[in-house]
């Protein structure tokens, strides 16, 4: 490959970098508290099954992770799909789906990141971003409660003992993503006062989920495992965004998934 070819390989890395800084107003600030998937397709120069797995593990390395995160995968291209819509054009992929927009610009400028580029830009023959703004995801979900009339702010509640919160009746069965601040911390569970409903998953139950907005609300998962290092690591203050659902008859909120971040975390 020429000089001009690898310049022109970098120019639209760097590209990519700058479009969230340079775009404003429009459908991007209408869809600014909307998740985002960023799908990445590099075309190496070196072809084989070795040069393929090292860039996996350079994604892994750099690319997972980061503040935002609730989905990360990266991976070779799935060699048996040879149908007329399959598009063979790539070696690796890379999809990272961010919380919003906001993730994803500072997931671009991140150290991790621009190190990422500069260890593996030589080997691109050719790389291809596809960002998109998501309304459903694979969890069957609604457009964001966020998007609904955000209720009357309430008064924030003072602590209490993790047994004596009780979820709110309209909240009932709810299974989505909030966004809160732990506020204490038990074995294997902890209080979090929440501060926004980011997304209400189809098969949620719950009449109003924007009820456990400044609310304090048990959280809890299992005491073992990555959900119970990931809770164990918890601190008091930090913010984060969980992926809940109420089981019930209890009045907590149990973990379902974690996301990439929050993996790693449990897995130290």
């Amino acid at each position: 490959m020429n000089r001009l070819s690898v310049h022109w390989i970098v120019a639209a890395l760097v590209a990519g970098l700058l479009v969230g800084l340079a775009t404003s107003g429009g459908a991007v600030c209408q869809a600014a508290d909307r998740m985002l998937a960023h799908d990445v397709y590099f075309t190496l120069k070196d072809k084989s099954p070795q040069a393929k797995e090292k860039l996996v593990v350079a994604c892994k390395k750099y690319l997972s992770g980061h503040p935002g995160t609730v989905w990360f995968a990266a991976g070779p291209l799935a060699e048996e799909f040879e149908r007329e819509v399959n598009d063979r054009g790539f070696d690796v992929a890379l999809h990272v789906v961010f919380v919003d927009k906001a993730a994803h610009d500072q997931y671009q400028t991140s150290e991790r990141h621009l190190k990422f580029i500069a260890e593996n830009k030589d080997s691109f023959e050719k790389v291809r971003v596809f960002d998109s703004y998501l309304d459903v995801t694979d969890h069957g979900a609604t457009a964001p409660a966020a998007e609904s009339p955000k209720p009357a702010e309430p008064k924030p509640e003072e602590p209490k003992p993790a047994g004596r919160v009780s979820l709110p009746d309209a909240a009932a069965g709810f299974a989505g993503m909030i966004q809160g601040e732990v506020v204490k911390k038990g074995q294997g569970e902890f209080l979090l006062r929440v501060e926004r409903v980011t997304q209400v998953w189809r098969h949620s139950k719950a009449k109003e989920p924007n009820s456990l907005v400044g609310k304090l609300i048990a959280v809890e998962g299992s005491r073992e495992g990555l959900i119970g290092r990931f809770i164990a690591s918890l601190k008091v203050g930090e913010q984060v965004t969980l992926d809940v659902a109420h089981k019930g008859p209890g009045q907590s909120l149990t973990i379902v998934e974690l996301t990439a971040e929050q993996r790693g975390r449990g897995e130290k």
